[in-house]
């Protein structure tokens, strides 16, 4: 493993770790975080395919899709936090 396929990880973890900030932005925010992401996401998946294949390739195209579409909640007993808009 070489400096190159950490780097990749890396890279895709940070991507993911801000998909799944994004229900935290401010509503009218969020549309241009949200393709600004899959815009950055394109290239880190293709990157991410080059260097560790295309069985990994498709498991972080998985993943990248259900942090978009189904982003992490808080837990309904957890207290209310005030609205930020």
């Amino acid at each position: 493993m070489t400096g190159l396929h950490l780097a990749t990880v890396a890279v895709a973890a940070v991507w993911l770790l801000l998909a799944c900030l994004l229900p935290w932005l401010r509503a009218h925010h969020r549309p241009r975080a949200f393709w600004a992401l899959v815009a950055t996401g394109v290239p880190v998946l293709g990157w991410l395919t080059l260097n560790w294949g295309p069985i990994l390739g498709v498991a972080g195209f998985a993943l990248g899709l259900a942090a978009l579409f189904w982003p992490p909640r808080r837990h309904p007993r957890d207290p209310m936090l005030p609205p930020l808009d």
